[in-house]
Formats: C-alpha cells, structure tokens, sequence
C-alpha cells in the first residue's frame, strides 16, 4: 500500500488516509453531519483497515472539531466563566507561525504521538493565558505535546520540565527542542515520575499524559490509572489556584459511536479513583471533549497526602 503514514501525528496519519474519500472532506466541510459521518465510518471497517488505519484512528475521525480555532475559544470561554483564566484572547497568528516552524522542524522519528491539532492549540493559548512560571508535564513522551507551551514559558521567564521513564523518548525530546531553541529553558528528566513529582514545589502547571504498562500488578498502574498515584504525589507542589491539565479524558460519546461507548467505559472505571481524589482536592472540573478529550482542574487549598 502508498501513500500510508506510519508514524508522526495520528492526525496527519488519519487525515491522508481519508483525504481522497467524499464522506471525510464533507465531514470536515461541514456538508455532512458528525452522526452521519460516525455511521458510514462504522460501516467502513474493512475498507478503512485496508487503508491503514486501526478502529481507533477510525472511529476518532469523528471527533474531529470542525474548526480547531473556534474549539479552542470556546474552551477558553468555558474556563474563563469559571474564572481559570480572564478571558479568551490568544496570538492566533504567533499560533499559525510556530506550528509552521514546528512542522518543518519537528522530527517524529518512529513514533506517532496523538496529540491533535486542536488539543496542540489549546496547550498554546492555554500557557499564555495562564504565563506558568514552572510547568511540568509528566509522562511527557518525545514532548509534542509540551512544545506548544514553551513560547508563552519563555515569555514568563519560567522553565518546563518533562518527566518520563522512557530514554529513548526524552532523547528525541530533547534533540527537537533544541532544533527550536528552546532547550535552555527545559530539564529533561528520566523518571518514574511518580517518585520524581515528590520531590517538586510551586508547580503552577502540570500537565498529565502517562500510562502505564497494560500488564502491571497494580492496577493503579495500569494505563491511563496512573493517572491517580501520578495526581497524589504532585499535587503537593501545586499552590491553591494552580492548574493541572490532563489528556486522553475522553468521557463523551459525541455520536453514540459502539466503539467509544466501550472505550468511555473503560476509562470510567480506570479514573475511579483519581476522579475521586479530584473531587476532594480540586475545586473545579472541566473536561472538553476535543479529538481525545481534555480535562482541565483547578488545585484547592486544602491539604492532601503526596
């Protein structure tokens, strides 16, 4: 088979997959309705397949938000009424320039990271509004997702730091942000990132995208259930009003999709108990439902075990 991606954005693999069939671009043209689209795309299983793409990539065609732009303001807009952020303003077009400068830059090597356009926008907004001073992403992977914070972090004099226990990830990390020139104010960091957030203090942003191994004895490391032991350990470094940020929140199923019903309640059951622990420590709650999904909380001010 040509013309098949096999690694750097899910959305660029998923997207050249689909670009030639009429359902997809009246989709994204607003000409077809998502629940329209999420039924042919389930009835196109075989054919998908044959083009490259698995029942995930599939099925999270139909998340996608018909202008990433607008998605991100009414995200903004949503945390600005809950007072996260004063209000919606962002440098769209420093935006449009450094995700070109990204593109052309940005080495994927092997890997496929699923941070999608939108959720890329959204963490670039999202840091200038906000103008953190010490931002830590853990689980960082080969740091896609934490590059589009580092403008507004440099323009705040503060530093990032990504944690993850994969060297080889944290090596392309770092060779990317040092091919933008931004390594100055990153720290790299091989870790378990749970032992490594204890040693943390006055973290104004951390940004959750780990998982752990889907066979791990512990079930609150298993995959997207690192979420909570991750939460509790940091969560001591965040002062009253900072914000964590995680990914892969995907609780809404936007069109009855039989494929998302199962991975919603999957996830429901692996954040049982992080979403608890949310509950008593952070004060408000917001997730968004973008390609994968976005949870946004603001840290409280009472005490809690680390």
């Amino acid at each position: 088979m040509t013309g098949i991606l096999r690694s750097g954005t899910a959305h660029a693999i998923i997207d050249t997959a689909l670009r030639n069939h009429v359902e997809y671009r009246d989709f994204r043209d607003g000409l077809m309705t998502r629940p329209d689209y999420s039924r042919w795309v389930e009835s196109q299983f075989e054919a998908l397949s044959e083009l490259g793409l698995n029942l995930d990539k599939q099925s999270l065609s139909t998340r996608f938000p018909p202008d990433d732009h607008a998605c991100v303001t009414n995200v903004l807009a949503a945390l600005a009424k809950n007072g996260l952020i004063a209000d919606t303003d962002y440098p769209v077009d420093e935006f449009e320039d450094f995700a070109e400068l990204v593109s052309k830059k940005w080495d994927h090597g092997d890997r496929t990271t699923f941070i999608f356009p939108e959720e890329a926008r959204l963490m670039f907004a999202l840091a200038h509004r906000t103008r953190p001073r010490n931002a830590v992403f853990l689980g960082s992977y080969y740091g896609y997702w934490a590059v589009w914070a580092l403008p507004a972090v440099a323009a705040a004099g503060g530093r990032v730091t990504l944690v993850d226990i994969d060297p080889d990830v944290m090596a392309l990390a770092e060779r990317n942000i040092a091919e933008l020139g931004y390594s100055h104010l990153v720290d790299f960091v091989v870790a378990d990132a749970t032992e490594y957030a204890r040693t943390l203090s006055d973290v104004d942003l951390c940004v959750l995208d780990a998982e752990g191994p889907l066979d791990a004895p512990d079930p609150d490391l298993r995959d997207k259930a690192i979420y909570y032991p991750h939460t509790r350990a940091i969560s001591h470094a965040l002062p009253q009003g900072a914000l964590l940020v995680a990914h892969n929140v995907l609780l809404q199923n936007l069109t009855d999709n039989a494929y998302f019903a199962g991975r919603i309640a999957n996830n429901e059951a692996q954040y049982a108990r992080w979403t608890a622990y949310l509950d008593e420590h952070y004060d408000v709650h917001q997730v968004f439902p973008t390609s994968e999904g976005v949870g946004v909380y603001r840290r409280n001010g009472s005490p809690c075990a680390g």
